[in-house]
């Protein structure tokens, strides 16, 4: 299955997803291990969360807290995860980067956790990515 994907100006890429059937944009990153969604949007996205004990950094702080949300619904495209679980924490030191760049807010992320799962491949020519399931 191909998924189409934006490039920012900043070079990140940008994917239309769903949890729990809510539509957001989610930065593509390889480098992030798990996938993850702005605590602030946890109601948005209908997100029941526990503390986790997860330790986590991001190219720009320490996260201090992190929580996570299981048994999640996950949908990219056709390709639906029914058992998803997700971590969430704190992304507004992202967004407000975001927006000095006049870029719109994000959601999350779309980390290794599910590109590896669902061997990912990335073509930046076609901005698309490809994933098998």
């Amino acid at each position: 299955m191909v998924i189409g994907f934006k490039i920012t100006k900043t070079n990140h890429l940008i994917i239309r997803c769903k949890i729990n059937e809510v539509e957001g944009d989610f930065i593509i990153d390889s480098g992030a291990s798990n996938s993850c969604v702005d605590i602030n949007l946890s109601s948005k996205f209908k997100l029941y969360t526990s503390l986790s004990n997860e330790n986590a950094s991001s190219a720009t702080n320490i996260i201090s807290k992190m929580y996570i949300s299981k048994n999640n619904i996950l949908e990219i495209g056709k390709l639906l995860n029914k058992d998803f679980d997700i971590l969430l924490f704190d992304m507004s030191h992202i967004n407000k980067t975001f927006n000095h760049q006049s870029l719109e807010n994000i959601d999350g992320i779309i980390g290794g956790d599910i590109l590896k799962e669902f061997k990912a491949v990335i073509n930046y020519d076609k901005k698309n990515i490809r994933l098998k399931f």
